[in-house]
């Protein structure tokens, strides 16, 4: 065989050796790897335990609470928008009360999402006709919050 010819199977061996020992060494790796991670699966559960979800009984009226004495204002649940959490979280603070006239974009409440403070503010103007939260109370995504007639 030619000098030539014999340096080329040399290489082509040698970089076949390469490749084959970086594919053991990484096969070796993922193996390991395996069986580390269970061990902090406390840590870092794949997913989140899951929160029973409110359950909410239409009512046909919902009386306002914290209206002043002597009014009697009530509103239909089927006609109030709904405002609900678009994150989980913490309630940090309730900013309105029942019965308190909110414009669009008002500031209703504000949620603790990943130490930040979010505020939940109203879809459209109207009275607030329920609060369903309270301070400290965790929620999740798509609890209601409150309604807005």
């Amino acid at each position: 065989m030619s000098n030539t010819l014999m340096q080329g199977l040399v290489l082509l061996v040698a970089g076949m050796g390469i490749v084959y020992l970086f594919l053991a060494v990484m096969v070796w790796i993922m193996n390991r790897l395996a069986q580390i991670i269970p061990r902090f699966n406390h840590i870092l559960p794949d997913d989140e335990p899951k929160k029973k979800p409110r359950k909410t009984v239409p009512q046909p009226h919902t009386a306002v609470h914290g209206a002043p004495a002597g009014t009697a204002l009530a509103y239909d649940a089927a006609t109030c928008t709904e405002i609900t959490s678009a994150l989980p979280g913490t309630v940090l603070r309730v900013s309105v009360k029942a019965g308190d006239t909110v414009a669009q974009d008002d500031e209703l409440l504000v949620l603790d999402v990943m130490k930040m403070e979010t505020p939940v503010r109203s879809h459209k103007g109207g009275v607030v006709a329920a609060i369903k939260v309270s301070v400290g109370e965790k929620v999740n995504t798509g609890d209601l919050l409150a309604l807005i007639a």
